[in-house]
């Protein structure tokens, strides 16, 4: 008997375990159930044990897997996707467009910063540096830099301006030589720090996964800072806001020295002729300010100048006014009067008490003579002087002397 019980509970046992191994398969898809197990172990009873413990307590350094799409492993070669895209010095609108590149051209990104890609240089960008910062070497294809810092600007032949600076070499850097530049300037290959930049969503990456020689490394988040701008430019700026401050002020007020003096310095240290040319018209346009400012003035001033000549002219009127009054009243005041007697040819042969003028050195009549006292025709050419009353004669427009006393002067 005891035996038999003995045997009825082993068969439970395996009927238990063979119920609880078919509830864990259950969930499991085709594929999954297929696989083999770590290790080598067949898929029977202690397989789901297993998986139950892994879900329950999850291994220590366990990735969470995400549905959003992966970061990026830099570098990684791209392609162009519009047919045609600037290639920027800086990443962003404000820095100069180096070349152009066209639809299903490939690139190379370095990096991704804010909706900007890094890209290592085309072919076509190279780099500027001045002749005498470099020890150029035998052969002309390469240089040592022999200044203690030395600017490499980002340039191409299609580029319209060369004020970034992509790169700073120190004392001792070697650079390859490509020919001469503008002026005092080498074209050098650009160092192989220098980045040029495009927006985002105009490269893709290759559908083959090409990844670029040199093998692949994991994006490093690089702070991008903005290049060096040509201190020219940056005082030029400065130069233009003077300008405009100066321009909202009230007409006659205005001083345009300081901006002319900032862009006259500039013109004098530029290299470049499009900041000569800039300088020379800004100056050519405060000089127009200038001279409008100053006919303004001048019109403006000839009001006042008016108005104090009138009332200068309406003064000395009324002082004229009021001495002649002040004759015609009192019968004239005692008068003396210099010069040579004529005769008053006006009234020669007539029987008139008045006969005779008296004229300065250039002949110009002074006064009209008359006297009781005086036989006046016996110093016809001759120059007196006389005393005695005047009145003024309305009707000749001259003054008339009664001569009570006279003198020979000549």
């Amino acid at each position: 008997m005891r035996g038999i019980c003995l045997l009825t509970g082993c068969l439970l046992t395996l009927a238990l375990a063979a119920a609880a191994a078919a509830a864990a398969t259950t969930g499991l898809t085709g594929d999954e159930r297929a696989a083999p197990a770590a290790g080598g172990i067949r898929a029977g009873a202690a397989a789901p044990a297993v998986a139950a413990e892994a879900v329950a307590e999850p291994a220590t350094g366990a990735t969470t897997l995400t549905t959003g799409p992966a970061e990026p492993t830099y570098p990684y070669t791209g392609k162009i996707g519009a047919d045609l895209v600037n290639i920027r010095s800086g990443p962003g609108l404000y820095y100069y467009p180096l070349t152009t590149l066209g639809k299903g051209d490939e690139v190379v990104v370095e990096s991704e910063r804010n909706g900007w890609l890094a890209l290592r240089p085309p072919d076509s960008v190279f780099g500027l540096m001045r002749k005498s910062d470099l020890e150029i070497g035998p052969g002309g294809t390469s240089a040592v830099v022999t200044a203690p810092k030395a600017r490499v600007y980002a340039s191409s032949s299609t580029a319209k301006r060369q004020w970034c600076v992509a790169s700073i070499l120190e004392k001792g850097d070697r650079v390859a030589v490509l020919g001469p530049g503008e002026g005092d300037f080498l074209r050098v290959a650009p160092p192989k720090d220098v980045r040029t930049y495009i927006v985002d969503e105009y490269v893709t990456a290759s559908a083959a996964g090409v990844e670029p020689a040199g093998g692949v490394t994991q994006a490093v988040d690089v702070e991008v800072g903005e290049p060096e701008v040509n201190p020219l430019i940056e005082a030029f700026n400065k130069a233009d806001r003077d300008l405009k401050a100066e321009m909202r002020k009230e007409i006659g007020r205005r001083d345009f020295d300081t901006a002319a003096e900032a862009y006259q310095a500039i013109l004098e240290k530029a290299e470049k002729d499009y900041i000569q040319k800039a300088c020379k018209e800004r100056l050519a346009f405060i000089e127009g300010l200038r001279e409008h400012q100053n006919e303004y003035m001048r019109v403006e001033s000839l009001g006042e100048e008016l108005d104090e000549r009138l009332a200068d002219i309406k003064t000395r009127y009324a002082e004229k006014k009021a001495r002649r009054d002040d004759e015609h009243e009192m019968g004239g005041a005692d008068f003396v009067a210099q010069g040579m007697v004529r005769d008053l040819e006006i009234l020669e042969g007539v029987d008139y008490p008045i006969k005779y003028k008296l004229v300065d050195q250039n002949n110009k009549p002074l006064v009209v003579l008359r006297s009781t006292q005086y036989d006046l025709g016996d110093y016809v050419g001759k120059v007196i002087g006389v005393r005695g009353t005047r009145k003024y004669l309305q009707d000749w427009r001259i003054y008339c002397v009664t001569v009570d006393d006279l003198e020979v002067v000549e």
